[in-house]
């Protein structure tokens, strides 16, 4: 008999571990996990803004290359009318 409350007792015991695992566990669970998400999308931001800037830097650098090309044209059609006239 006193094997059956012994046995009891721990299974009473095993249930209320595992309720206050899921009580506690749930909430902290919860919150983890939000903050991994929060850290994620700050890293997505900065991602996105390093990759802007990258963007605009390559615009600059493709305007300066457009800009070099038209002088250049423009001095091989002034070479050109140079040398009918």
């Amino acid at each position: 008999m006193l094997f059956v409350f012994e046995i009891m007792f721990l299974v009473v015991m095993g249930v209320i571990a595992i309720v206050t695992i899921v009580t506690v566990g749930r909430p902290l669970a919860i919150a983890y996990a939000d903050k991994v998400k929060n850290r994620q999308l700050e890293m997505e931001s900065s991602h996105v803004e390093l990759r802007i800037a990258a963007l605009e830097e390559e615009t600059r650098e493709l305007k300066r290359q457009l800009l070099s090309i038209q002088d250049g044209k423009e001095f091989q059609d002034r070479l050109l009318e140079k040398g009918k006239g």
